[in-house]
This record gives C-alpha cells, sequence and structure tokens, in this order.
C-alpha cells in the first residue's frame, strides 16, 4: 500500500473556469521556486504586511521552497496558463498538537473572487483529512469580513477573538478571530 504522505505528493485537481481557463491545483516542488516568488512579487503592499514572515522578500519565498517539507507544512499552489495564482498551506501542529493544523492562503489580486479561495481551503480540508488530522484552524482579522465569511462557508466556525493581536507597519493593533473546524467526531466519549 502507498504511504498517504506519497500519495498527497501527487496530488491533483483540475476546475475549468467560467472564462475557460483552466485551473490545476497541486502541491509545490522545488521546481516552483521562482513562480512562488513571482507570485508575492506582484502582491499589494497591503497584502504582505498580513503575513509572518517577508514575503515581499525574495530570498524568503526561496527558503520556503529550500526546505519544502510536505509533512510539516503542505503548499498547495494554484496554476493558470503555466502561472502560480494562489498558494494554501497547512501549517501541521508537532508534539501534543500534531493532530491539527493551520491553514493560511494568498490570491493574487486578479483571480479573487472566483472561487479559487473556497476551492482551494476546501481541498486543504480534504488533504488534513487525507493525513489523518481531527482539527483545522485559520486566523482571520475581524476586518477581513469576506474572509470570515469564505471560512464559515466552508464550515469553520468562530471561536474566539484575541484582542490587539495584531500590529500593522503604521503601529495600529487590529483584532484576531481564530476560526476552528472539527474533522471527527469525539462528541459523547468519556
Amino acid at each position: 500500500m502507498t504511504d498517504v504522505w506519497e500519495q498527497l505528493s501527487h496530488y491533483r485537481k483540475v476546475k475549468t473556469l467560467a472564462d475557460g481557463s483552466r485551473l490545476l491545483l497541486r502541491p509545490l516542488t522545488k521546481d516552483d521556486k521562482q513562480g512562488l516568488v513571482d507570485l508575492f512579487a506582484r502582491a499589494y503592499k497591503e497584502d504582505l504586511e498580513l503575513f509572518r514572515s517577508d514575503a515581499g522578500d525574495p530570498a524568503v519565498v526561496e527558503s520556503w521552497v529550500d526546505k519544502l517539507n510536505l509533512k510539516r507544512v503542505f503548499p498547495l499552489i494554484a496554476i493558470v496558463d503555466d502561472k502560480i495564482v494562489g498558494d494554501a498551506t497547512l501549517h501541521f501542529g508537532e508534539h501534543y498538537r500534531r493532530h491539527r493544523a493551520w491553514m493560511r492562503i494568498f490570491l493574487d489580486h486578479n483571480y479573487r473572487r472566483q472561487g479559487i479561495g473556497t476551492l482551494m481551503l476546501r481541498t486543504l480540508i480534504e488533504i488534513a483529512r487525507r493525513a489523518g488530522l481531527q482539527q483545522v484552524y485559520g486566523e482571520v482579522l475581524t476586518t477581513q469580513h469576506r474572509a470570515i465569511k469564505a471560512f464559515e462557508d466552508i464550515g469553520l466556525q468562530y471561536l474566539v477573538t484575541l484582542d490587539d493581536y495584531f500590529i500593522t507597519d503604521s503601529g495600529d493593533t487590529l483584532d484576531m478571530n481564530i476560526m476552528g473546524m472539527q474533522l471527527v467526531n469525539n462528541s459523547g466519549e468519556f
């Protein structure tokens, strides 16, 4: 029987977009380094500010590819016309958190509001289930109403708001919602 990680490394999903172009979802590979750098080079400053690392620095993005380990972070990329237009990641917990993962996503501005982000998040949940996870989570600024709605639409529930959790480059603090989904039903167990 094939190892689940071997299967996931070959994962593919294809969809035809409304304009007739084809979208491919697949895991990031080392060959995608320049394409990923290019994706974040197209990002607006406001988007880059939301990353934990400086995604606008090509060396940072290159290091993500150089350190690629699908069992630690599973990056799912969206490709249209041989160009990476989205990156969604599952960040797996370790030790006592090994049953959960955090989801993050970034889409090129020209490919937003076409259902690609929703498809990518649903696919990450599918991958999380295949990997044997029990929970997935996402962090969303309380000001990101569309992102909150997108997470709710795919089944994540509001868990808690962390006041002043995020600070902008200009020094303003923002509140962060933590949203989550149980992938297995443990209710009734004692």
